[in-house]
């Protein structure tokens, strides 16, 4: 069972901000302007106040690496910004060539276009706010009957291995679907 600081610590967390699609302007972007919109949307969901959520160095290496599609001129769009957030939601937990594997996969498919992008975007928030109403519930029942008191550092220990072990799990059946799912795929 989990204590009230230790529940405030989890509703705090999970009272992040998302982009919505309807955040980006349907008009190209500058680079500067693409890290200024996501700085204002998702700067609360910094762990320290120095963190970068994206950087021109992030934007170019995407570029570089085919992450994102290639840019016509300075200006990037909607789109593109789009897989910008989608990789930004992927890389704490998968690598940069996972991802890649995936957006290559995805766009594979030759009718797979921008309007695609946005509805599975949408899909992929509506979830979100889903797992943020529900997580509170999931992680209290995994204590089920186990009393954890903040002042024991044991009983934190405790904590953090279950909730690791959570996130690790997770990692593995999402590894286990990139794997499964988007095996490398030659460039066209």
């Amino acid at each position: 069972m989990m204590n009230n600081e230790l529940n405030t610590i989890i509703l705090e967390t999970l009272n992040n901000t998302d982009i919505t699609s309807n955040d980006i302007p349907s008009i190209d972007l500058y680079i500067d302007q693409i890290i200024s919109l996501i700085d204002s949307k998702l700067s609360a969901n910094k762990r320290f106040e120095d963190d970068k959520i994206l950087t021109k160095t992030m934007i170019n290496n995407y570029s570089k690496e085919g992450l994102i599609k290639p840019i016509k001129g300075k200006k990037y769009t909607k789109e593109q910004i789009l897989q910008m957030i989608i990789i930004y939601s992927m890389k704490n937990t998968l690598t940069i060539q996972e991802i890649k594997r995936i957006l290559n996969g995805v766009y594979e498919k030759d009718d797979f276009n921008g309007e695609d992008l946005v509805a599975c975007y949408e899909k992929f928030i509506s979830i979100k706010e889903r797992q943020r109403n529900n997580m509170p519930n999931f992680i209290e029942s995994n204590f089920e009957n186990i009393s954890i008191n903040p002042e024991n550092k044991g009983d934190l220990l405790i904590a953090l291995l279950s909730l690791t072990s959570m996130a690790d799990q997770l990692k593995s059946i999402s590894e286990k679907i990139v794997d499964t799912f988007f095996q490398d795929t030659p460039k066209k």
